[in-house]
């Protein structure tokens, strides 16, 4: 799986950032390789604008999930294989030091609409869906604070994967109708970490195959 870091893209009012993420895989005929911590953490806001950024993976260069099926696991008695390395997914919301404590939605997406398909290696024209694949979120500050949960990709170009408010502004007085001044700061997913998994639980042609996945952030 490819990825390279998020430029992003102000539009009206929703500020988006979009990075992608490549796969590929092989299939051998005795294998798979694939190529390519999150908790809400509250930052204080500086600066005039609003901005947002995405990384999935390394801050540069190329992240490559491997997935290696090999032996009996080929097709006799099949189980999913863990790919390596984990994969990490930040979304870092920005504010300007002046904004009030309007809500501020933040959403990541992925779509994995397009599925894997045959490089080369004898696979013609076989495409594995995304779908296969799937992850476990560790260093996340779950569902509930609407961090990145276990799941698996669906196919869909617009699956949302976390959604959460990025303000964190609060009143710094003990009574709100004291309140001469507020502090300002923005709720961030710092560094979720996706472990994933190749289902394993259907016998493709052996070759290599390829796709690509796109994560898409934003901030209304």
């Amino acid at each position: 799986m490819h990825q390279r870091d998020a430029t992003t893209t102000v539009r009206a009012a929703l500020r988006a950032a979009r990075a992608p993420l490549n796969a590929g895989l092989v299939l051998l005929a005795c294998g798979i390789s694939v190529p390519a911590n999150a908790v809400i953490t509250t930052v204080s806001d500086t600066g005039s604008s609003y901005a947002l950024s995405l990384q999935v993976g390394s801050a540069a260069g190329v992240d490559t999930v491997q997935f290696n099926v090999t032996g009996n696991n080929v097709g006799l008695t099949p189980a999913p294989v863990t790919g390596t390395p984990a994969i990490d997914i930040s979304v870092t919301p920005m504010r300007p030091v002046s904004t009030t404590s309007t809500a501020r939605p933040v959403t990541l997406r992925v779509d994995s609409s397009t599925g894997l398909s045959c490089q080369s290696g004898g696979c013609g024209g076989t495409i594995i869906p995304f779908s296969k694949i799937s992850w476990t979120a560790s260093n996340s500050s779950g569902g509930g604070a609407g961090d990145i949960q276990n799941g698996q990709f669906t196919g869909a170009a617009n699956q949302q994967l976390a959604s959460f408010n990025a303000n964190a502004t609060y009143c710094s007085a003990p009574f709100l109708f004291l309140c001469f001044g507020w502090t300002y700061q923005s709720n961030a997913m710092n560094a979720t970490r996706l472990t994933f998994s190749f289902a394993n639980d259907t016998i493709y042609p052996a070759g290599t195959y390829q796709g690509t996945v796109y994560f898409t952030a934003s901030m209304e």
